[in-house]
């Protein structure tokens, strides 16, 4: 019955047990859960020794371990690593114990997987650490007396106490649209530099997480650098730097967004929903701040000089060039001689007193009566307003307007600056038709010079266009913005334009070429350069048409640039041209299948082609039906 009872005690074991005889080493018998844990069968256990099985035989010290099982009567390690049958890392606590056993003596290895319960602790551990980063940033806010001071304890705090690898604080310099480091603390802080962040969407580098948190105004986590679509221009350098996820968090100076706060872990989904939550804490906190510092600053300067001030406001109030007002229960209080002049007034008196909405023309009144609403109610700090407004003799003339809440007298009042922005909307409406008319210039003059490389060239008609659509569909599922898709579009409408200068027979040669025609085949892309360097397109045109037959392991020419010297634009071209150029006939070859051009793709990936543009090539044919456009096909 015993014996009954210590084998159903050992085979429900909800631990692995291991029974070793103390004498041979060798294995007697491992319990069902064991097995289950490291994915070994009964059979690899039974008969070997310890440092013969698998997970035993991957710790170096094995036979030493037995050593110390067989002289002491209780041994206990913690934090064992052991790799199961699958290769999955875990870790296990094994405590031993010996007895004897119908004369033999049987060394009992308890052994309970902990790797859930670490992931754990290690998860706890780093909430444990956000909690002391945000005291600390406090802290920070109670008694830093400079932004220069609070940003760098801020940036150590999540470094030395939240368990962050590097963190760092840019603002928006907004006639450059950059976001600069202004503080920074932590590993990889010397790459900030060459990071080149842009908070414009057309920019190639204005599409990572810390530009879209600034331009949407919302934290980006980030949870896998390496794999984020948002990370492409710059996953080199995270690798260099050890980062693994980020977070980036919007900085506010009077609710208006000023820069970001951002963080990086050296871990994979580093950022739960807790840690979340603490970061967004700590943004509104040092938000909070940057309001107080503008706060006491104005205060200072009120003492300082509010009755020098007083004076010189009001002298550039009644001679501002824009049209200033006061609105307090719903009529004008105040209003510059600038005001009167944008309405067609001599002097204010006409205005002072009136309703404002009274002068808005009717289409455009409701809305600018629900803005001052919501801002009198405090749901908005500031507007910004365009709106149709009655001229004295009845015209309408188009006014630019920004408005803000504050305190006059005891009273929720409106303070508003006004400019004439007719002329101003006529020009843009001019800009913009003179804007269309240079696109279709463009345009026209792209599809001259492709008309003029098909008739150098017949046998490669549409081989431009076709490149240039694939090109396009392969950065749009890159996920690179529009203005980089039309840039890859002209550059691969415009790629092979060196040909032009290579003599027609050898173009159309049906046999091969020598090594002196070859070389003046290769000779097109530096033609192609020389055509188009001091042409001022908006993308890198000239670069990529001199770069499209580099390849990433530098065999290409001309230059035999490798990886990313490689512009990431000629490395779509590349996969592009290649593609099309073998699926399509040529005088030494009928064409070949489009299979051919991604069997070529497919097995240089990584070694003539950047393997990010190989897979969704491959994506776009295999997986999402695309066709290869027709030669006769004119789009």
């Amino acid at each position: 019955m015993s014996e009954t009872r210590y084998r159903r005690v050992f085979e429900t074991a909800q631990d692995g047990i291991l029974l070793l005889n103390a004498e041979t080493a060798q294995i007697e018998d491992v319990n069902p859960y064991l097995i289950h844990m490291l994915g070994y069968s009964h059979s690899e256990f039974l008969g070997k020794k310890l440092w013969e099985v698998g997970p035993f035989a991957d710790i170096k010290e094995s036979k030493e371990m037995f050593l110390e099982l067989q002289s002491k009567g209780y041994v206990r390690y913690e934090d064992l690593p052991l790799r199961t049958v699958s290769g999955v890392n875990i870790e296990v606590e094994f405590v031993s114990n010996s007895y004897d056993c119908d004369g033999i003596k049987i060394i009992q290895c308890n052994i309970r997987n902990i790797t859930d319960r670490r992931i754990t602790e290690k998860k706890l551990e780093r909430h444990t650490q956000l909690y002391a980063a945000l005291s600390q940033c406090n802290k920070a806010i109670v008694h830093c007396t400079s932004e220069a001071e609070l940003f760098s304890q801020v940036c150590r705090a999540a470094v030395q106490f939240g368990g962050m690898k590097m963190a760092w604080i840019g603002f928006v310099d907004p006639k450059a649209k950059t976001v600069d480091p202004v503080a920074s603390f932590g590993e990889g802080a010397e790459y900030l530099s060459p990071l080149k962040l842009s908070i414009d969407p057309n920019s190639l580098h204005g599409g990572g997480p810390t530009c879209i948190a600034i331009r949407e105004s919302r934290p980006y986590w980030c949870l896998d650098l390496q794999n984020d679509p948002a990370t492409i221009p710059w996953r080199e350098l995270i690798h260099r730097a050890g980062w693994a996820a980020s977070a980036s968090l919007p900085l506010r100076r009077n609710g208006v967004v000023i820069g970001a706060f951002i963080l990086y872990s050296d871990e994979v989904n580093a950022f739960d929903e807790l840690i979340r939550n603490l970061l967004v804490e700590m943004e509104d906190d040092i938000s909070f701040a940057l309001d107080a510092f503008d706060r006491e600053s104005l205060r200072k300067l009120a003492e300082e000089g509010l009755h020098e001030a007083e004076e010189q406001f009001r002298g550039l109030v009644e001679q501002s060039i824009a049209g200033i007002c006061i609105i307090q229960d719903g009529i004008f209080t105040y209003a510059n001689p600038r005001l009167a002049e944008i309405m067609g007034f001599g002097s204010t008196e006409a205005i002072i007193g009136s309703d404002p909405l009274s002068w808005i023309v009717e289409v455009d009144r409701s809305d600018v009566a629900r803005s001052m609403r919501q801002l009198l109610k405090g749901e908005l700090h500031n507007i910004a307003l365009e709106f149709g407004v009655l001229h004295k003799d009845g015209v309408e003339i188009q006014v630019g307007a920004n408005a803000a809440r504050v305190t006059q007298k005891g009273k929720i009042a409106i303070v508003g600056v006004a400019q004439d922005i007719s002329e101003k909307k006529r020009a843009e409406a001019d800009v913009l038709r003179y804007v269309e008319q240079l696109k279709t210039t463009l345009n026209g003059t792209i599809e001259v010079v492709e008309i003029i490389s098909e008739l150098r060239d017949p046998y490669t008609a549409g081989h431009e266009r076709r490149v240039s659509q694939v090109a396009v569909a392969i950065a749009a599922e890159l996920g690179l913005n529009a203005h980089q898709q039309e840039g890859l579009r002209v550059a691969g409408n415009l790629h092979d334009v060196g040909k032009i200068m290579i003599p027609a027979e050898i173009l159309s040669k049906p046999s091969k070429l020598s090594p002196i025609e070859y070389a003046l085949v290769q000779g097109h892309v530096q033609a192609g350069y020389e055509v188009l360097k001091n042409v001022k397109f908006p993308w890198p045109v000239a670069q990529v048409v001199l770069q499209h037959h580099e390849r990433m392991d530098g065999s290409g020419y001309p230059q035999g640039l490798k990886g990313e010297a490689i512009l990431f634009e000629a490395r779509i071209i590349a996969v592009a041209d290649v593609v099309e150029a073998m699926s399509s006939h040529r005088p030494y070859r009928p064409g070949l299948n489009i299979e051919a051009g991604l069997g070529e793709i497919e097995r240089y990936r990584g070694v003539k082609y950047d393997p990010m543009v190989v897979d969704a090539c491959l994506k776009l044919f295999r997986h999402k039906g695309f066709v290869l456009p027709s030669q006769s096909d004119p789009t």
